[in-house]
């Protein structure tokens, strides 16, 4: 009788998460505690699920860590700990350890199998390992191979296997079956780039300017002083770059606003990108004229943690958009130099 009120009383809370209702989810956890102990695999999971929901990624992995680890026989409870690892790109180990367990696990049904290789095959190719990413793809239920996440996820390890053409049909897919969703827009228009559809690819990244502007945090506008300082920060990133590329960059104004505008996101530059070359991008019959350079406020600011992040982001910004307006496809993010 305790354990079907404990059930019961997890079984609500984790629903309330799913409603984003907080305020239930946390009365759950509290009586659920009470009954069954802080320390119940069913109570960690609730709690793990809390946390991340309310945005406290450490914790929410150290519950759902400790959840799995009671070795339970419900599947969502191994699902949900490799997903929050994932999410949270750290300990990825553990979350292949989790997602593994699921196809060991007796009993699992079909539809925890095909999020268990969905998720494996994310992880799998967060190291670079696209040949067993699309095995674990491959043996997916055919009935999944025709959702959204499937196809999306698909076509985006087709595209880190170099086979544009075949993601570019998948993501296709994917964006027919969800048109929603900014990311399958992003990968979509990747893969088009790549194929030399520059009208369709503009296409996708101005659909994900729109859909990710729904989801934007609010910021202030941007004033001189943070503008002042971001330029004096990103001019002292120049400094260390070698002499054969900051030629490229060195003569260019910088400005620095909230976000990518409609007008550039359609001259070609990426709707998420920290840094933005305005100007004329590099083709087969013409060399690259750079007018001006343009930092993002908006996405440094939702991306770090603190100040001291905010170097590192420029660098990896700047030497994203020098691969893409000069064609510098050699250029590496550790040293500054072009192989």
């Amino acid at each position: 009788m305790k354990q079907q009120s404990l059930d019961a009383i997890v079984d609500r809370g984790l629903a309330a998460v799913d409603d984003d209702d907080l305020k239930t989810a946390e009365d759950a956890l509290e009586e659920a505690a009470r009954l069954g102990g802080e320390n119940h695999v069913r109570v960690l999971h609730l709690a793990g699920m809390v946390a991340w929901a309310q945005g406290r990624l450490d914790q929410a992995a150290g519950y759902l860590m400790q959840a799995a680890d009671g070795a339970p026989e419900d599947p969502q409870i191994y699902l949900d700990c490799a997903e929050c690892l994932l999410s949270h790109g750290e300990d990825l180990d553990e979350a292949e350890a989790a997602a593994r367990a699921v196809l060991r696990l007796e009993g699992a049904d079909t539809d925890s199998i095909d999020q268990a290789r969905l998720l494996l095959a994310q992880i799998r190719l967060s190291d670079d390992d696209t040949d067993e990413a699309l095995e674990l793809l491959e043996g997916i239920s055919a009935e999944r191979k025709n959702d959204a996440a499937y196809l999306s996820i698909h076509g985006f390890v087709l595209m880190n296997s170099n086979r544009p053409k075949e993601a570019a049909e998948s993501l296709g897919r994917a964006v027919a079956v969800d048109p929603e969703d900014p990311d399958v827009h992003y990968w979509y228009g990747q893969a088009l780039e790549v194929l030399g559809d520059v009208a369709g690819a503009r296409a996708e990244m101005l659909k994900v300017l729109e859909l990710d502007a729904r989801d934007l945090e609010d910021h202030e506008p941007v004033s001189e002083e943070l503008a002042e300082d971001l330029r004096g920060q990103f001019e002292a990133l120049l400094e260390d770059i070698p002499d054969q590329v900051l030629k490229l960059v060195a003569s260019a104004p910088i400005s620095v606003q909230a976000r990518p505008s409609t007008t550039q996101v359609e001259a070609g530059a990426d709707p998420r990108g920290i840094i933005t070359f305005v100007g004329r991008a590099r083709t087969d019959d013409a060399d690259a004229r750079l007018d001006s350079i343009v930092l993002m406020r908006d996405f440094l600011l939702d991306e770090i943690e603190g100040d001291d992040d905010i170097p590192e982001l420029l660098m990896i910004g700047l030497v994203d958009e020098l691969r893409r307006f000069f064609r510098l496809e050699g250029l590496e993010v550790a040293t500054g130099t072009e192989d």
